[in-house]
C-alpha cells in the first residue's frame, strides 16, 4: 500500500535532492522511500545496513556455480584486453 507524506524541506535541498535523484534515474519519491528503508532495515549478517536499492536485487538473477573470483577474473578481462 503507498502513503502520501509531506514534508517541509529548504527549498536548497529539495533542489539538490531532485538533481541527485534525476542523475540516479530515480524520482524523489522512491530516494525518500529508500532513504527511510536504510534507516530502519539491518541486515541479517553481520549487522550492517544494505542499501534497499541492493536488498531489492538481491534473487532477481540466479548465478548458478559462477564463483566470485571468475566473475572478477571475466570482468578485468574484459577491461583491460
Amino acid at each position: 500500500m503507498v502513503s502520501k507524506l509531506t514534508l517541509a524541506l529548504d527549498e536548497v535541498v529539495v533542489k539538490r535532492a531532485k538533481q541527485y535523484a534525476h542523475t540516479r534515474n530515480v524520482s524523489l519519491s522512491k530516494l525518500v522511500e529508500f532513504f527511510f528503508l536504510s534507516l530502519t532495515s539491518k541486515a541479517k549478517k553481520n549487522n550492517r545496513v544494505i542499501a534497499p536499492v541492493t536488498a531489492g536485487l538481491v534473487g532477481m538473477v540466479k548465478a548458478g556455480n559462477i564463483k566470485e573470483k571468475d566473475i572478477l577474473a571475466n570482468a578485468l578481462i574484459k577491461k583491460y584486453l
